[in-house]
């Protein structure tokens, strides 16, 4: 499948071959034979023939937004200070999956397929073709990989190998990225008879369901409940162990990003409010507006949120009040979840990777892909990986 150098290759933020790459997975790999095929520009040459990372202790990134609770904090990393390209893997398809990272490893979907990418130099470690394009973002959980696809499927494959452990068939296309913790995957599907699913981590076998008004698009948060957005505009509690309803709030309209949980269960939705939920009976504690569409918030020192809509914007919010703190301008529709680290990274329908100062929302530094970021991006120690629709999935560093 890996036909060319195309594939990977390790690059500077002008878009050339550099030294600096070369002699850092050199040094990484112990030869330089080792990484013959990498990086060269000649044609038919192969990437290196290996199924194991060079370091294995590069990771964080387990699921959509880092956690279960859809935080996308990634407490005590630190992200890259400006934004050198060093690898770039080319799926041949658009990436709208956001990277789990683990292990030394990159776990990501593109077009019909799952990857597991070298985390230091993007070399493919193995590929698994699906049965339709994967929009979900994988999870990685005690050695298992799951993943949804347009072809209302949940696959769980080894994390080491990709070989398939269970399947799962959903009554729609399984959009929403799974989270999993206490030995459940909680998923949901986008069928108009929506569905949210408790599915054994194990086996694969179904635990309980609960059907919504219409679609689930976006990741569950879970904590002592487990929190969905549906369509028709409504916030869902459900009891974990049995998927009875504990609570339903209405919003003004459709929640399609993924709420997240802190002190309240926050969550946008497509008029541009944010809200503020209590977590045991869903009472609205407060509601702001952010534009004409709210992203999935992150939750750190303030809630950020970033506007959808083409003008788009960033702003950062009073976790208790709802108070805007700042809000810049940014050009350009936010498409993904803020990640937050020492910065505040989002994508853009531009094409654009920005980093901000989370204090005051100072721009920090700017990457350009050549298609619209829709992957949140995953801040692993130094580095941001991330996923474009020009095909690409790229990794970020101070360059």
């Amino acid at each position: 499948m890996f036909d060319s150098v195309q594939r990977c290759r390790v690059m500077g933020s002008d878009g050339e071959f550099t030294r600096r790459g070369a002699l850092a997975l050199a040094g990484a790999a112990g030869a330089s034979g080792a990484i013959a095929g990498c990086l060269g520009d000649g044609e038919g040459e192969e990437p290196p023939d290996r199924t194991a990372p060079l370091d294995d202790s590069i990771g964080g990134v387990r699921m959509f937004q880092y956690d279960p609770p859809n935080t996308g904090n990634a407490a005590g990393l630190v992200g890259p200070s400006a934004a050198g390209e060093r690898f770039r893997f080319d799926a041949g398809a658009e990436v709208r999956s956001s990277p789990a990272v683990s292990g030394g490893t990159v776990y990501v979907g593109g077009g019909e397929a799952l990857y597991a990418l070298d985390a230091s130099d993007g070399v493919p470690l193995w590929t698994f073709e699906t049965d339709a394009p994967v929009y979900s973002s994988p999870a990685v959980v005690d050695g298992t990989v799951y993943a949804g696809t347009r072809g209302d499927r949940l696959y769980a494959l080894d994390a080491e190998d990709g070989s398939e452990r269970w399947t799962f068939e959903a009554n729609g296309w399984v959009d929403a990225s799974p989270t999993v913790t206490g030995g459940t995957v909680y998923a949901g599907s986008r069928a108009t008879d929506g569905e949210v699913y408790a599915i054994d981590a194990e086996d694969g076998s179904e635990r309980w369901t609960f059907g919504t008004e219409y679609r689930v698009v976006t990741a569950p948060a879970v904590g002592d409940a487990v929190y969905v957005g549906g369509w028709e505009g409504a916030v869902y509690a459900l009891d974990p162990d049995d998927g009875a309803e504990r609570w339903r709030t209405g919003t003004e309209g459709p929640v399609l990003s993924a709420v997240a949980l802190g002190e309240s269960v926050y969550a946008g939705d497509n008029s541009g409010r944010v809200y503020a939920l209590g977590p045991d009976d869903g009472a609205e504690r407060w509601r702001v507006g952010v534009g004409e569409t709210a992203t999935t918030p992150a939750v750190g020192d303030s809630v950020y949120v970033g506007n959808g809509a083409e003008a788009g914007g960033l702003y950062a919010l009073d976790p208790d009040d709802g108070a805007e703190r700042w809000r810049i301008e940014t050009d350009a529709a936010v498409t993904t979840a803020p990640a937050v680290a020492d910065g505040v990274c989002v994508g853009l329908g531009d094409g654009g990777v920005v980093s901000v100062d989370p204090g005051d929302g100072t721009e920090r530094w700017r990457f350009d892909a050549d298609g619209g970021v829709r992957s949140t991006p995953s801040i692993v120690e130094g580095t941001a990986y991330v996923g474009s629709d020009d095909g690409r999935v790229y990794a970020l560093d101070d360059g």
